[in-house]
Formats: C-alpha cells, sequence, structure tokens
C-alpha cells in the first residue's frame, strides 16, 4: 500500500534511566521507562507504519536492569521491522545510556559531548561514625549471615565486599559484551571499557560513535538509511508526554526554566504568600 509520507520513531531518552516512575508532580513527568516500552512494544506491531527510528540521547545513564531493559527492547524492533536505527546524543550519554545508543546503526555526537563509561558502580553508604556521635543504635534480627549486607549501621566484612564486587565484575562482563556485540571494532578496548567517561573525539578515534553531527545531521543520516528522499515528508510518532499542573494552566507555550521554578515555589510554599 502507498503511503504519502514515511514514518519515523522519535525517541528522546533525556535524564536518569530508572524503572522507578518520576517524581514530579506539577511539572512535565519526564523520562517514563514504562510509557517508552510500551510505545516500542506498539511499533514492534507489523500494522503500524515504520520507516526508522531516531534516539536522542542526553542521559547520565542509570540502573543497570533498566537500561538492559529498553536497549534490548529497540533491538526487538530494530529486528522485527527490519528499519535503521540512529542515535544522537546531546550533552551526554554515558554508562547505561551507551548501551541503549549501541544498538543503533549509526551513532552520531557533538564535538563537546560525553560519551562511553562502560562500567558498573555499587555504593553503599556507611553511618555508623556518626550514629555513634549522636548515640543512635540500631538492632538487626536476620536470618541469613548475608541478609544485611549493606547495612549502613556497621561496617561491612570481608566476605561482604568480595561478595558485592564480584556482581560488579559480572555486571561489568555482561556490560562489555553488550558493547562488543553491536560495535565489535572499538579500539584500546581495555581503557574504552573501563568505566571512564570519554569526550566526542575520543570516542570517534576508538570506535564509540560513528560521526560528530547534530540531531538534525543525524537526522538526516537516518532518512538516508531508510531510504527517504531529503524533500519527502516524514510523519513522527512520539510518546505522549503527560502535563503537570503547572503546565495545564500556563499552556504548552511555558518554558521548562519557568515551569521548574515555579514548581519549586509551589512545592515550598512561597508562590501564593504575599
Amino acid at each position: 500500500m502507498f503511503r504519502k509520507k514515511k514514518t519515523i520513531a522519535v525517541i528522546e531518552i533525556d535524564g536518569v534511566i530508572s524503572a522507578s516512575a518520576p517524581k514530579r508532580a506539577l511539572a512535565s513527568k519526564g523520562f517514563s521507562l514504562g510509557k517508552t516500552l510500551e510505545f516500542l512494544s506498539d511499533l514492534e506491531d507489523e500494522k503500524r507504519a515504520l520507516d526508522g527510528v531516531m534516539l536522542r540521547m542526553n542521559t547520565p545513564g542509570g540502573t543497570a536492569g533498566a537500561s538492559e531493559e529498553l536497549a534490548r527492547a529497540i533491538e526487538r524492533v530494530k529486528e522485527a521491522r527490519n528499519v535503521p536505527v540512529v542515535a544522537s546524543i546531546a550533552d551526554v550519554c554515558c554508562s547505561g545510556g551507551y548501551m541503549i545508543a549501541v544498538v543503533a546503526d549509526k551513532i552520531f555526537a557533538n564535538r563537546q559531548s560525553l560519551t562511553g563509561s562502560i562500567g558498573t558502580i555499587l555504593q553503599v553508604p556507611n553511618y555508623q561514625e556518626l550514629a555513634g556521635k549522636i548515640g543512635v543504635k540500631t538492632l538487626t534480627f536476620k536470618s541469613g549471615r548475608m541478609k544485611d549486607i549493606g547495612n549502613p549501621m556497621r561496617d561491612m566484612t570481608d566476605e561482604e565486599q568480595a561478595f558485592l564486587t564480584e556482581i560488579a565484575h559480572q555486571g561489568h562482563e555482561l556490560f562489555r559484551a553488550f558493547v562488543k556485540e553491536h560495535r565489535p571494532a572499538i579500539q584500546n578496548e581495555d581503557e574504552m571499557m573501563d568505566g571512564r567517561p570519554v569526550d566526542a573525539v575520543t570516542a570517534k578515534e576508538n570506535g564509540l560513535i560513528d560521526a560528530f553531527g547534530t540531531y538534525l545531521d543525524a537526522y538526516d543520516a537516518l532518512r538516508e538509511l531508510a531510504g527517504i528522499d531529503k524533500h519527502a515528508p516524514v510523519k513522527e510518532l512520539r510518546i505522549k508526554e503527560d502535563k503537570g499542573i503547572v503546565q495545564r494552566l500556563l499552556g504548552t507555550a511555558a518554558f521548562p526554566s519557568v515551569i521548574d521554578s515555579m514548581e519549586s515555589l509551589l512545592l515550598s510554599g512561597r508562590l501564593f504568600k504575599g
């Protein structure tokens, strides 16, 4: 069936990647893993028109499970619909964000973007000394010696530290394997995959990204890969965003910075005080 317009899905991954729902109740809800996964699931349907997928990345990363889930969902759409995927990095696309970006056929980045950070990290706070100074004690009742691993009110045992270190190493190896599967030509692998973030120039020199360019450059590349003439009209599919209280009151013309400021004032109770 002939379609006058080709169809491109645009997915913006902005902010920390997590399975938890965004906490902002008044302004826009921000990135939602649940809604993004639903959107991707819908794109798998062959009855849905689709000629390509555009990823706009601006994220420091996030939780390992949520990042992998999203990366594999994009991978399924790419394979099921046999469509090209292109990623555009804005300011930053690190850690779990990069895991998602490597699914793309091409990755573009601005010259001052940061990417990479192929690694895993577990951080456990410890308040034992502070608790001792203010006279706070805790009683822990458990079954199984590892049940309260990470208890911030006591020091970790050597066994616990070794156990969590092994978990971090296992996660890192899975991350590396996923990246190598999609980008086997990465150079200086040990350095590029030791957890360090890298600038775009270094990323391009070592094969983490394909080209320097803006979002529009990446969009043009996607059109070319999808066989869409540069002058042909394109229909874009995007995730419908929820609007918070402030956006509904002011309308869509309100700038995010203004909305954020008003949200802070509302939450602090100062907006309606004389």
